[in-house]
């Protein structure tokens, strides 16, 4: 018997709550705000697009993004009316993606936007100096890939490079598990940013496979030349590596020239 009461009560007590619930479900759907955010939910979704797949390259897709109706509703009900700039968000991601590609060479930013990311690789110390000097004259940016070998011998490097993204360059661009641990855990511990990056200018299967299976992403520049090659071949999204500093204030000042935004390799790439 006192089974049976005990039953009996834990069944109320759930039908309760679950008539609680749907009491506050259909009074919010009721209300004024609710009914104002279902109203307008459709005009504000934006819809992913996928990443672009050919064989082993990959270009990024782009995020998309729909009403959080849920947090919409209690932001404004706290001022206990609509109001537009309180509408919050969620991120849908797509379905194809570089991260869920990391197998990948990704050979591009997203071509949606009209922007462009300069690398340089660091393996000396005979050109960094006049570089930064550069790109601080001309009020841009540069992501840098650095050589593991000589990081392990220049750590101090670091200073002066903590103002930009800093990538591991692994041996010469040959990537090893030891490698990835040795230089990552340095630059992540030394610089503003996680080293989440590998660069291949030439494919490497065995290393690419080693920093997927680190997850990191593997890029491959768009461009890497002189002055012509650059104005030749640029366009949205591209990827370039600079490889003559003497030329670099007259590339960046076409790049600006044709209206191209020159921004860090993580935003070129970000979905």
């Amino acid at each position: 018997m006192k089974f049976i009461k005990l039953i009996g009560l834990i069944s109320l007590i759930c039908f309760t709550f679950f008539y609680t619930e749907k009491i506050i479900s259909v009074s919010i759907n009721q209300d004024q705000i609710m009914i104002n955010l279902k109203e307008i939910e459709n005009d504000y979704k934006i819809e992913p697009i996928n990443a672009i797949i050919n064989e082993d390259t990959i270009v990024p897709g782009k995020t998309g993004k729909e009403l959080d109706l849920d947090n919409s509703y209690k932001e404004m009900k706290k001022i206990g009316y609509f109001e537009k700039s309180l509408l919050v968000y969620k991120t849908i991601y797509p379905e194809i993606s570089i991260y869920n590609n990391y197998n990948k060479y990704i050979i591009s930013g997203n071509t949606s936007n009209k922007n462009v990311s300069l690398i340089y690789i660091i393996n000396n110390d005979k050109t960094i100096d006049n570089v930064l000097n550069i790109i601080s004259n001309k009020n841009t940016t540069i992501s840098f890939f650095i050589d593991s070998s000589y990081l392990n011998n220049n750590i101090d490097i670091l200073n002066k490079l903590k103002d930009y993204e800093i990538y591991n360059y692994g041996n010469s661009g040959i990537y090893t598990k030891d490698n990835l641990i040795i230089t990552n855990n340095i630059i992540n511990n030394k610089t503003n940013n996680s080293s989440l990056y590998c660069l291949f200018l030439t494919k490497n299967e065995e290393s690419l496979n080693t920093c997927a299976n680190n997850k990191m992403l593997s890029i491959t520049p768009s461009i890497s030349g002189n002055y012509n090659n650059i104005k030749n071949n640029i366009k949205n999204g591209s990827i370039i590596n600079i490889t003559n500093t003497k030329e670099l204030p007259n590339i960046i000042d076409y790049i600006k020239n044709k209206g191209y935004n020159i921004v860090s390799l993580s935003n070129n790439i970000k979905e």
